[in-house]
């Protein structure tokens, strides 16, 4: 059955699949299993709250869901916007993974992170497939990925500061 999954599973469904993994499955996963008050513990986030969690989820949220609307424009042509999200679950993972290492405890969010994980595999061998898969397609989409991830913290630190929270 899995290998008939896979057979069918395009990469422009794999980038809407992490999209929607993160919006919904991972989010409640970090929700419920308390990522707000490991991230306070574990990183000394002073003040990190649930509340302060949700609003700085809304920045991630807010940048993958421009850069997937640019991407649905054109596909071909902005096709880097579309893997920059692939690339941002692959991010979102190894910093699960990472300190879940580093501390020897489960941080929230690795089991979705793990997700992410398996469709950056699965995305990069369908790329492989379709001939899509260059050094200029990877370079521009990991740049993309960065720009996702980072954006969104220093758009939050910088706004944080300035509402004194």
């Amino acid at each position: 059955m899995w290998k008939q999954v896979y057979k069918t599973l395009h990469y422009h469904r794999l980038i809407i699949i992490t999209l929607v993994t993160y919006l919904t499955i991972h989010l409640i996963e970090e929700a419920l299993l308390g990522f707000p008050a490991w991230a306070l513990t574990r990183w000394g986030i002073p003040g990190y709250t649930t509340f302060k969690w949700l609003i700085h989820n809304v920045y991630f949220a807010g940048f993958l869901i421009i850069g997937y609307f640019i991407y649905r424009i054109n596909k071909e042509k902005y096709l880097v916007f579309g893997l920059g999200i692939v690339v941002w679950g692959l991010l979102n993972a190894l910093n699960h993974i990472i300190f879940t290492v580093i501390f020897l405890e489960y941080s929230p969010g690795l089991l979705t992170g793990l997700l992410f994980l398996a469709y950056t595999i699965m995305t990069i061998f369908k790329l492989k497939e379709q001939d899509k898969l260059s050094f200029k397609i990877i370079s521009l989409s990991i740049f993309i990925g960065v720009i996702y991830w980072v954006l969104p913290i220093v758009s939050f630190i910088e706004i944080d500061k300035l509402m004194g929270l």
